[in-house]
């Protein structure tokens, strides 16, 4: 069985550096052809370790990085970020499982003459498949509208170089927070389905609304701004006899009453950045 199997691998090998030029598995800029480097995913190629390795071409050969990864990676984009000269790689991961890997970077140090890997860490956006021209450099993006960050690569290292935040409604201050700390207590006090009332009159008409909010445990969002916080299922209950599910896709990290009001109701926030919800005369509408 290893004899096979090792004789597959060196057949791989001999195949792949006949037709590497002419295939590829990750995308490239219009402008890439001619690569220094040409990155590659490969199984188990090196036959020390059963996973799969990033593999490159460089000055003609057809090398192991020794960058090793114990789930599944994939070629996301690969050009030269930094301007040395030399490209690198952009290279997605992921565990097999519901856990959400931070991306990576490899390039070649010239210093050391060796293949480096440096990851997307600490950052509270999921990451966008592709990379944008942003002053003149190679970026990376992530968010959406209402909160976005952007790295680029330079001198070995992933620098943040711009974020927004959408603002509240102008003048808003927050009148009540409902989170599931102040609600339930904490997380290993309370189970999943929990539910828990307050009365709030959001619409202005003397009456109060019931607002119930539903226990959940954190779980992998694939969002690092929501990833394994605990969060509420928010149903509104309306004096005037009917009812919103303010949940839908999503679920809130707390629900904040802002005292700006749209068409006469209290405009209301979830706890994430720059998200605000507005009632457009029959529902709340995320904006």
């Amino acid at each position: 069985m290893t004899q096979n199997k090792t004789y597959k691998t060196v057949v791989y090998l001999l195949f792949s550096l006949v037709v590497f030029s002419c295939a590829d598995n990750g995308k490239k800029s219009e402008g890439s052809k001619g690569h220094k480097i040409e990155y590659r995913v490969v199984e188990s190629a090196s036959g020390h370790i059963d996973c799969e390795e990033i593999w490159a071409t460089k000055d003609g050969q057809f090398q192991n990085t020794g960058i090793e990864v114990l789930g599944t990676v994939w070629i996301i984009d690969q050009r030269d970020y930094d301007g040395d000269g030399l490209e690198e790689v952009y290279v997605g991961q992921s565990s097999g499982g519901s856990a959400i890997l931070p991306p990576f970077i490899v390039f070649f140090d010239k210093d050391s003459n060796v293949f480096r890997k440096v990851e997307f860490k600490n950052f509270d956006v999921y990451l966008n498949d592709t990379v944008e021209e942003w002053n003149g450099k190679w970026s990376f993006t992530g968010g959406n509208d209402a909160h976005y960050e952007r790295f680029i690569f330079e001198n070995g290292r992933i620098i943040k170089v711009d974020k927004y935040t959408r603002p509240k409604p102008e003048g808003a201050e927050t009148l009540l927070t409902l989170s599931p700390s102040k609600m339930f207590g904490d997380e290993t006090e309370a189970e999943a389905g929990d539910k828990k009332t307050v009365s709030y009159d959001l619409d202005g008409d003397g009456k109060n609304e019931k607002i119930e909010c539903e226990y959940m445990h954190g779980i992998l969002w694939g969002d690092p701004e929501r990833d394994r916080k605990p969060t509420m299922h928010i149903t509104i209950y309306w004096s005037k006899g009917f009812a919103s599910d303010l949940t839908g896709e999503e679920y809130w990290l707390e629900m904040n009453v802002l005292s700006t009001k749209t068409n006469g109701v209290n405009d209301l926030s979830n706890g994430q950045k720059g998200v605000t919800y507005r009632w457009d005369g029959k529902q709340y509408k995320q904006q």
